[in-house]
């Protein structure tokens, strides 16, 4: 999962210590379901996250590959 990320340049893994965690989900799973403006998807992270909006918003931004959102999908 964390490499199909990565290859869409999506480094939300920098600012979410768990990809697996809940907000890490709730992002992949928003992302699988056509989601793609970072904003929104900065949105589902936990309060609790210590990295400041900007820097999720930040790590959010990326290139959408059919390939790698098909892999996340079978994830």
């Amino acid at each position: 999962m964390q490499k199909a990320l990565e290859q869409m340049n999506i480094k939300i893994h920098t600012v979410i210590s768990d990809i697996l965690g809940v907000s890490g989900m709730n992002i992949v799973k928003a992302i699988i379901a056509g989601e793609r403006d970072p904003q929104n998807l900065s949105t589902l992270c936990d309060p609790r996250i210590k990295a400041p909006k900007e820097e999720i918003v930040k790590s959010l931004q990326g290139v959408w590959n059919e390939e790698c959102l098909f892999f996340l999908n079978k994830q």
